[in-house]
């Protein structure tokens, strides 16, 4: 019996996994995951030991690519990027033991046996493991946050319609939704009668109104309007001009081809200058006699100001730097090191550079590009580590420049693209969303468009 409830909770972990590694077509297993955990766990209480095992398991599969993301990042020192990714591993599983162990001290305590019980602790026990690691597992690096990607909502992503109730009970109310299924499927399980058939029923319920109820939007009219161009470009001499010229071509290229385009959009980090404050002598040539109109161009990179170094949202028009928005969220290694970790082997490695990125605390400011066209700027993890939204401009649609490229050939650029699925259902906002590998417009339904599909096409 031993051996079954091990193997129930080795599943219950690679089943928490698979639904985010193939998300496209088996995103529905995150509806099973918990109930072998919720079986086992219904008979017999799990020790502190057993649950750090579940989340060795668990915080390896879903650590995996970040690892290998900051062991590339080390290059040649890549053993120094697995030593931190294990070290992340092992301290992570300490969250769910010690929850797990909190629970079984409660049921022992209080000798509590009755089967329904021992299933709603249990299922309260996985709901404070999910809310601690989606929103407070990362504060030993020096910021409140979590990993937002490891919450069983995202994959729902693939469905947007399951997710239509969010912005209307919460993230945390549809959880609990959620976990409810499996509570009655594993009650069910357990008494196979009439009542726990009807349970099984009412929980299914939100999920089934959500997917009958789903409907599609009109995409504004400013969408048609917009474009994207994925490139990073690197200058290597003292003079931008070539690159300025570069990145004309490629604009131009899209006027003609597209001559409704009003806006171009380039990613997070998409020139290594720092001084576009700078070089008014090199935008004039991106201005409309140069492309063949006037358009509007954002993109990202570095800006440098009193000897700090921010990561900062540019917005161009007609050749002219109209403004810009410094990032308010700095990430952990890429951007950013803790105190504890930030010495002189770990700058050596992820500081070559000797730059690091300053957090702003600057009001977030919209982008009015017309009379009735506003946009809000988002970069990268602003988007993602924040649960709301953290400007004043309601309804307004958001424009999130994303670096992908951190996490190349790995499954955390669908992730990433999912989780800010779920942000447009929840906010109630339309994203223009635009990373090196995908450019898409996300409706406040959820719906995904890709951007660059007819402009491939065309530019072939």
């Amino acid at each position: 019996m031993k051996k079954l409830h091990h193997f129930l909770l080795l599943l219950s972990a690679i089943l928490y996994f698979i639904p985010f590694l193939f998300s496209d077509f088996l995103w529905w297993l995150i509806f099973i995951f918990p109930i072998p955990f919720l079986y086992v766990t219904s008979k017999h209480n799990l020790s502190f030991l057993q649950g750090y095992m579940w989340g060795l398991l668990v915080f390896a599969l879903h650590g995996s690519a970040g690892i290998y993301s900051i062991t590339r990042m080390a290059q040649e020192s890549w053993i120094i990027g697995i030593v931190l990714g294990i070290g992340m591993v092992l301290y992570q599983a300490l969250y769910p033991a010690i929850i797990f162990y909190g629970a079984s001290t409660i049921l022992h305590k209080w000798k509590i046996e009755h089967f329904l019980y021992r299933v709603g602790m249990w299922s309260a026990a996985l709901l404070v493991f999910i809310m601690w690691t989606d929103k407070y597992s990362f504060w030993i690096f020096g910021a409140l946050e979590g990993y937002p990607l490891m919450h069983p909502l995202l994959p729902l992503s693939q469905r947007p319609a399951l997710l239509m109730l969010l912005p209307f009970v919460g993230k945390h109310a549809l959880t609990m939704l959620f976990l409810l299924f499996s509570f009655s499927v594993v009650a069910f399980a357990r008494y196979k009668n009439y009542i726990t058939m009807f349970f099984v029923w009412c929980a299914s319920m939100p999920w089934i109104f959500s997917l009958w109820c789903a409907s599609a939007s009109d995409a504004p009219v400013w969408y048609t309007c917009t474009k994207s161009l994925p490139y990073m470009m690197h200058c290597s001499s003292d003079d931008p001009t070539v690159i300025f010229k570069v990145v004309a071509y490629q604009l131009r290229k899209i006027v003609t081809q597209f001559p409704e385009t009003e806006m171009i959009i380039m990613p997070e980090s998409a020139f290594n200058l720092n001084n576009f404050e700078q070089l008014s002598s090199s935008l004039p040539l991106w201005n409309g006699s140069c492309l063949g109109k006037p358009i509007h161009i954002l993109f990202g990179a570095g800006r440098k100001e009193d000897g700090h170094y921010y990561n900062t949202f540019h917005w161009i028009h007609d050749g002219v730097l109209q403004g810009y928005h410094d990032k308010k969220h700095t990430m952990l290694i890429s951007e950013r090191l803790v105190w504890w970790m930030d010495t002189i082997l770990l700058r050596k490695i992820y500081r070559r550079d000797g730059i690091t990125i300053k957090k702003s605390c600057n009001d977030r400011v919209g982008i009015k590009l017309a009379q009735e066209t506003a946009f809000v700027p988002y970069i990268c993890s602003e988007l993602f580590f924040n649960e709301k939204p953290d400007d004043t401009y309601i309804g307004i649609p958001i424009i999130a420049i994303v670096n992908d490229l951190w996490f190349l050939n790995t499954y955390i650029q669908q992730l990433l693209l999912l989780l800010a699925c779920s942000k447009a259902i929840s906010w109630q906002r339309h994203i223009i969303y635009v990373g090196y590998t995908q450019s898409v417009f996300i409706d406040t339904q959820g719906a995904i468009t890709p951007m660059d599909k007819e402009l491939q096409q065309k530019m072939r």
